[in-house]
């Protein structure tokens, strides 16, 4: 019986050489997930409706392994700063499009521009009107880009975001508001001044870091008490140890 058998196999494999590996594989499967003698030689008969069920759990079990890996992978890539170490490495490239004055007092606006080149002001300094509408003093500006930097900054052609730029040298302090805005201070070396960026999408700088103006360190965005995308553009002097916020425009020329 078994001479004969190999004989009809060897025939088989012959005459339809990629029907007998396709048979042989159903078989051998079968036998594994139902080990019933002669489960497997009864199934080749149906061999359509048992290679697409074949098929469809090689597939479902392929979409399942993919989704437990990245379950498991995201927790690791997220902690370890991967995502944002590469967010960094891709925009702090950039270079402000008319080139920063590295200095310890700021002298331009943080999108690039000079004087108020690139940036129209949405609220002002102590604005009456932002009292009257929100009940709080308004201790810094609200700038937006105008129709000059989407014409002209090189950074957003780059990267088709608006990009940050400090406006100082100086060290890096990022956190989050008591309203959830992402906000960024830099102080300069002598603790005499800080400026500070408020409502970030995405912060591209770390508390600690050493910077010099011109330097990205975010996304323009609408984190926290904000009813629009801009940045808040705030300086404040060390006045006997206490911050006196200062009319920024008074500093860009």
């Amino acid at each position: 019986m078994n001479f004969l058998k190999k004989i009809k196999n060897i025939h088989d494999f012959k005459n339809d050489p990629f029907g007998f590996i396709i048979d042989s594989i159903i078989i051998i499967v079968v036998n594994l997930l139902i080990p019933i003698p002669l489960s497997g030689r009864i199934v080749t008969q149906l061999r359509g409706p048992v290679l697409g069920f074949l098929t469809s759990l090689l597939v479902f079990s392929l979409f399942i392994l993919t989704v437990i890996g990245t379950l498991l992978m995201t927790p690791l890539l997220m902690t370890s700063g991967f995502l944002k170490t590469f967010t960094l490495a891709s925009e702090s490239t950039l270079m402000a499009d008319n080139g920063f004055h590295e200095a310890s007092f700021p002298s331009q606006n943080p999108f690039g521009g000079s004087g108020l080149n690139y940036c129209t002001v949405s609220a002002y300094f102590m604005d009456s009107n932002y009292y009257l509408t929100f009940g709080k003093n308004h201790t810094g500006v609200d700038l937006v880009p105008s129709d000059s930097y989407f014409a002209n900054s090189n950074a957003y052609k780059a990267t088709k975001k608006i990009v940050i730029f400090s406006t100082i040298n100086g060290k890096v302090n990022h956190y989050v508001d008591s309203e959830g805005g992402e906000t960024v201070e830099v102080t300069n070396s002598d603790n005499s001044l800080k400026v500070m960026f408020i409502h970030f999408s995405d912060v591209l700088v770390n508390s600690g870091d050493t910077i010099k103006a011109g330097t990205p360190v975010g996304i323009m965005g609408s984190t926290g008490f904000s009813t629009g995308a801009h940045v808040h553009y705030e300086i404040r002097i060390n006045s006997g140890g206490s911050w006196l916020a200062v009319n920024p425009l008074s500093y860009i020329q």
